[in-house]
């Protein structure tokens, strides 16, 4: 279990706390929906000068192996879902256009157990469809990559689909548009702990 800690700037004495970030793949995956919201974090760790956010990759499959799904990278996940234990700050969900339709009933167990727990759950472009499957977007505002946002709104009419926002944030579940969109949303994320940096440059 990570143990939070927290460091005040020089200036305007800002506390950053130390915050878990679990992100759930469910390969295969398209790269950039995984890497760029991942090196958003890290890169708020390197402007702050420590590691505030603690990044960890675990998977719904046994293998750990995270295949990508333009076949040029693949990725090794640190462990499996039901692995996680200790105090996680947000959960952030990752799939591809072809696991958008997986029924994990482990997986969705474990989301709604999460959602209730953790400060912020979000998904990655069509990774909304599985949190929908879940029943976490019932009667929520959510957004998805455009081509889809149609098919999200007919599977699921209890869904208020948005088709223009980059992201969306109805309580503490977030979902983002298509691919980069998912940087914005981990910028979103971070936005507290990149202004604290540069007060503290």
């Amino acid at each position: 279990m990570s143990k939070t800690s927290s460091t005040t700037g020089q200036h305007g004495g800002a506390r950053l706390k130390r915050r878990r970030i679990v992100v759930v793949v469910v390969p295969p995956v398209d790269e950039l929906d995984l890497v760029g919201p991942i090196q958003v974090f890290s890169a708020a760790n390197r402007l702050v000068g420590r590691t505030v956010y603690e990044v960890e990759i675990v998977s719904n499959t046994a293998d750990l192996k995270v295949q990508g799904e333009g076949g040029l990278l693949s990725f090794t996940a640190q462990g499996r879902f039901q692995d996680v234990k200790g105090r996680v700050d947000s959960v952030l969900l990752v799939c591809g256009l072809g696991t958008r339709t997986v029924h994990d009933a482990a997986l969705f167990a474990w989301m709604r157990k999460m959602a209730s727990v953790v400060r912020r759950l979000g998904s990655v472009c069509v990774g909304s469809f599985l949190l929908a499957e879940a029943g976490l977007l019932n009667g929520k505002r959510a957004t998805t990559h455009w081509k889809f946002g149609r098919e999200l709104a007919s599977r699921y009419p209890q869904v208020h689909v948005e088709f223009n926002p980059i992201w969306v944030r109805d309580g503490n579940i977030y979902t983002s548009a298509g691919i980069s969109a998912g940087i914005d949303l981990a910028l979103g994320w971070a936005e507290g702990i990149a202004v604290a940096g540069f007060l503290m440059r």
